[in-house]
């Protein structure tokens, strides 16, 4: 039996996450473990080097030409100055010339140091070799020198930026691309919710619609007026609701459209009365809405659409606000910007979903909890109708405290 298609994209999404993430780790220990081997090659070439000018200089300075009868050992004359005399050019002949510190051990006794050059504790970064004088194993040269990290790094600067930036650049593909394909995912799955939810949306009014003409039609309602009255106002409220529906859909059907303003004064506390006026004839009067506006406050916008976008507003606090349903209306005047705000008292909103609360289609994840329906249009128009105003729309919200939508709308005729 094949999975549903849904659980079958998160599985695809989820391995695609696994891919990518694993495929950056592995390139950044593949660029480690390269740049490691190169400076260990560095550093390995550096030792062979210093061993072999070592070795040289010992040869050189130190005479181990054994006398016939006697202990080849016997005969070495061991000075330090003469070795550092051959040992120097030596190392700047290999290009390997670093401070160093040199000590002639007795191995018989505990390789205790019979004498010294240099001071071996000064040394930074120190190399340790120790090379035996003479066939017999009696004395070694303890050579302390300093290896030059910053000269290897120097050298290998150049490849290691050029790998950081190529590892910094994938990085930077393979994220964009796994989050366009999860915001794509989420679009997808926005528009899937869309579709679902406008249509139920508009059969609700048209079924209304349909059964109050088929009482009409099938209960006589012709014979009592009162009864024929009241069916008419369902018919006629339920298809200016689905007129709206639709209006608002094509509103925001194209990208970039904005909304075809009226400019006028409008005078809020007005406004707001006949908005909780027409709230309470549709059927909410439960709901208390509260008022805190100046008679003589006056903005200057489309009074149709500014209306609409309120009406919004309310329309979204009454969905979610609490029980019992809570809601104010509230403008002032700040400066030279009119500020509206519409506070609800429900379950809030958690902060992350702020930032995205205007983007058409979304709506608030609700997990198991079973909330009303909508199709994520509502702020989406209330943010275009605010901004083709000149103004700005916002929300403040926090788990179960509420939430307050603020509108600021500017003092000019845009």
């Amino acid at each position: 039996m094949n999975a549903p298609k849904s659980q079958i994209s998160q599985s695809f999404f989820r391995r695609i996450s696994v891919v990518v993430i694993a495929s950056l780790v592995l390139l950044a220990v593949v660029q480690c473990f390269w740049g490691w081997r190169m400076y260990r090659n560095q550093v390995e070439d550096f030792e062979r080097r210093v061993e072999s000018a070592t070795y040289k200089s010992i040869y050189k300075a130190f005479r181990m030409d054994a006398i016939p009868g006697l202990v080849a050992a016997e005969q070495i004359k061991i000075n330090l100055d003469e070795f550092a005399f051959y040992f120097e050019p030596n190392l700047l002949e290999l290009d390997a010339l670093q401070p160093y510190a040199a000590e002639v051990l007795d191995l018989t006794a505990s390789s205790r140091v019979m004498m010294h050059r240099g001071d071996a504790a000064t040394i930074r970064n120190p190399m340790v070799t120790l090379i035996e004088i003479d066939d017999d194993a009696m004395f070694g040269l303890r050579l302390t020198i300093e290896v030059p990290h910053r000269a290897f790094f120097g050298q290998m600067w150049g490849l290691l930026a050029s790998s950081v930036v190529i590892v910094l650049l994938l990085s930077v593909v393979l994220i964009y691309l796994i989050r366009t394909m999860f915001r794509q995912r989420t679009i997808e799955q926005m528009r899937r919710d869309f579709t679902h939810n406008i249509t139920h949306e508009l059969k609700t009014p048209i079924s209304v619609a349909v059964a109050a003409t088929d009482a009409m039609r099938n209960f006589s309602a012709d014979a009592d007026i009162e009864r024929r009255s009241r069916y008419l106002e369902i018919v006629e409220a339920q298809l200016s609701q689905l007129t709206a529906m639709v209006e608002r859909i094509l509103t925001v059907s194209v990208e970039g459209r904005q909304a075809k303003l009226s400019i006028e004064q409008v005078a809020l506390r007005e406004a707001f009365e006949q908005i909780v006026e027409g709230v309470q004839i549709g059927g909410d009067e439960d709901a208390t809405l509260n008022i805190d506006c100046d008679e003589q406050l006056l903005v200057t916008a489309d009074p149709h659409h500014l209306k609409s976008v309120v009406m919004t507003l309310i329309d979204n606090a009454l969905k979610y606000g609490g029980r019992p349903i809570a809601i104010t209306l509230a403008a002032t005047k700040v400066d030279s910007t009119t500020e509206i705000r519409v506070a609800d008292n429900g379950c809030g909103i958690a902060r992350e979903h702020l930032p995205h609360l205007f983007e058409k289609f979304y709506r608030v994840p609700s997990g198991d909890v079973q909330r009303p329906r909508g199709y994520g249009l509502g702020l989406y128009y209330a943010r275009q109708v605010i901004e083709a105003h000149g103004g700005q729309i916002s929300a403040e919200s926090r788990t179960g405290h509420g939430t307050t939508i603020i509108i600021k709308l500017p003092d000019n005729e845009r």
